[in-house]
């Protein structure tokens, strides 16, 4: 019988990050992900008109959810993608290995 040997490396929890700067970044990119397509699309329904603020937040949508892939890829291990993350924890982990904190 054949057995196959898995590398099972330990899984590293979300980085809490301690200073308000860094926090500060999380949070920056977070609300940019998540609360920014909302308020623009808000912001032109008022301004403009419903259907042209809809299709702008939908394209502001997919924009931060790309932005957010791409955050996913480049900040999270390799081991790691396959666990679900929230926007949050990809901003956590995307502060913590790229900004430095």
């Amino acid at each position: 019988m054949i057995e196959f040997r898995r590398d099972e490396s330990p899984i590293e929890p979300t980085p809490q990050l301690k200073g308000v700067k860094c926090k500060l970044y999380v949070y920056s990119i977070f609300l940019g992900l998540t609360a920014l397509p909302l308020a623009v699309s808000l912001y032109i329904w008022m301004e403009h008109n419903i259907v042209i603020a809809i299709g702008i937040g939908l394209f502001l949508y997919f924009v931060s959810a790309i932005a957010g892939s791409k955050l996913r890829q480049v900040s999270i291990p390799l081991d790691q993608r396959e666990r679900s993350f929230s926007s949050f924890e990809i901003a956590s982990w995307y502060v913590k290995r790229h900004i430095v904190c």
